[in-house]
């Protein structure tokens, strides 16, 4: 190779790899992450299973704490190659000598956690805390055994104990014994059943023990039916959805006569609004009223225990009206046609006018 005078021109030298200088790579695009734009406390009111995904559980969460529910087979407690581990709840409070009552039988056949609300929680039904934290204390209970107390409802005591609070799940849920019957259309209301309700929501069979109430009440009649109730769900299980509402008569054991499976009666309330002025002039009012009734047909709970006989009643998660359901099915659901789209404004488009 020459140059414009003849003269024999270098090659350049190849330079090796290592000595050529890097070219500039193009700027990477980042990774989109998602990144949360609300707090946890709004994304857990529009996401229910926030927590699971993203949230930070007790005590492991739900790995740990999830249920050791529904054995398959169920067998006799003899059988069992630990003891079944029960969970103790009520809606009465911490300090229900009901709940007392209701622990006290069962420790003998099962390691017994009893986890309660710290006041009376009495007809919330199954409300839920979501929007404020909770505060959990360990309590002593008048026998000196240890308790733990929760400043929500009942659903909220059986909830942190299945999302992790001790690091395990439970074989079985008992919430009661609680101080009058719920019987018929009481379920709706009670915070007893509702803790019920939701040891099942968490795939663990449960029972909910009421007592007829009276102003000095001898739970010994219910502790029996809770023992004998609880032996029958560990030996023979529960399907999934379901659950056992039990109602005692406030009789003693030598006046009862047995005890009925019954399905679900008919509550008759006779509620009144009661109107009060505070001392400022401000009417404030209470939902008062006599006690409930209910009608007394055969085969149902509150016809069993005015008969004075322990009602025994099988429930079920799934609320669907299956008479309605076929009836709806033969209604009329069709949408309305949409409306036809209108012309085009021809004066708008430029048209001609006549």
């Amino acid at each position: 190779m020459t140059d414009e005078n003849g003269r024999r021109r270098r090659r350049p030298k190849q330079r090796a790899a290592s000595d050529r200088p890097e070219v500039p790579k193009p700027p990477t695009v980042p990774e989109r992450r998602e990144i949360p734009d609300m707090t946890r406390e709004r994304a857990r009111s529009e996401r229910r299973d926030l927590d699971k995904e993203r949230g930070e559980p007790l005590a492991g969460g739900a790995a740990r704490g999830g249920p050791r529910a529904l054995r398959t087979p169920a067998r006799p407690i003899p059988e069992w190659t630990t003891r079944p581990r029960i969970l103790v709840t009520n809606d009465d409070g911490v300090e229900s000598r009901g709940l007392l009552a209701l622990k006290q039988a069962l420790e003998s056949m099962g390691d017994v956690t009893v986890v309660a609300p710290d006041t009376n929680q009495s007809a919330v039904g199954h409300q839920k805390t979501l929007m404020r934290p909770l505060r959990v204390r360990e309590r002593t209970l008048a026998d000196g055994s240890l308790a733990y107390s929760v400043d929500g409802s009942p659903t909220d005591a059986v909830s942190i104990s299945f999302l992790g609070y001790f690091g395990h799940g439970f074989d079985l849920v008992a919430a009661g014994i609680n101080y009058g019957a719920n019987l018929g259309d009481d379920i709706t209301y009670s915070g007893t059943v509702s803790a019920a309700m939701e040891a099942v929501i968490n795939s663990c069979p449960a029972f909910a023990i009421s007592q007829e109430y009276y102003e000095h009440p001898d739970f010994t009649l219910s502790g029996i039916a809770a023992t004998i109730v609880a032996r029958n769900i560990l030996e023979q299980g529960l399907s999934r959805g379901e659950l056992i509402n039990v109602n005692v008569p406030a009789v003693t054991l030598e006046e009862c006569e047995g005890i009925e499976v019954t399905r679900l009666g008919r509550r008759v309330y006779s509620d009144q609004l009661v109107q009060r002025m505070d001392p400022r002039g401000i009417p404030y009012f209470w939902i008062g009223g006599p006690p409930p009734s209910g009608l007394a047909v055969p085969g149902t709970d509150f016809h069993a225990v005015v008969n004075r006989r322990i009602a025994v009643t099988p429930i079920h998660l799934d609320l669907t009206g299956r008479r309605l359901l076929k009836r709806l099915r033969t209604w009329s659901w069709d949408l309305p046609m949409a409306p036809p789209e209108s012309a085009p404004d021809a004066g708008r488009d430029g048209g001609a006018s006549g």
